[in-house]
């Protein structure tokens, strides 16, 4: 019975992405060194949006794997964490698609579906 249910948990785990954050100071470095783009979230704790995109949106696996091949995911939280002057914001979720050397190529405000996030991705991407 223990290793069923550890089979089960397991599969359920695998069925979900998991979306690895960088960090602000080296992620144009990453960018550059692995030819992709930053997508950076600014967010704050206790934002419903935010929550929802970390949630259930980056969770999901294609979401996720999309990030990991062509973007380096940065998220700051714009109460505690160094916000650079240019990612202007009046809601967060905010999200911010960069090159490598940080010319913004563009900006979406609030939250989207796993699905149209993804179109998102696709149209960002190299």
């Amino acid at each position: 019975m223990k290793k069923l249910l550890l089979l089960l948990m397991l599969t359920f785990v695998s069925l979900f992405g998991e979306t690895k954050w960088g960090d602000l100071f080296d992620g144009y470095d990453e960018a550059k060194s692995q030819n992709k783009r930053v997508m950076i979230m600014l967010s704050m704790k206790g934002c419903p949006g935010c929550e929802y995109m970390k949630g259930v949106v980056f969770e999901d696996k294609a979401v996720a794997a999309s990030l990991e091949k062509n973007f380096i995911a940065i998220e700051l939280d714009v109460h505690s964490d160094f916000v650079p002057e240019e990612l202007e914001y009046f809601a967060t979720p905010t999200f911010y698609f960069l090159d490598a050397d940080e010319n913004i190529l563009k900006r979406l405000n609030g939250g989207e579906n796993a699905q149209k996030f993804i179109k998102t991705l696709e149209a960002m991407k190299k």
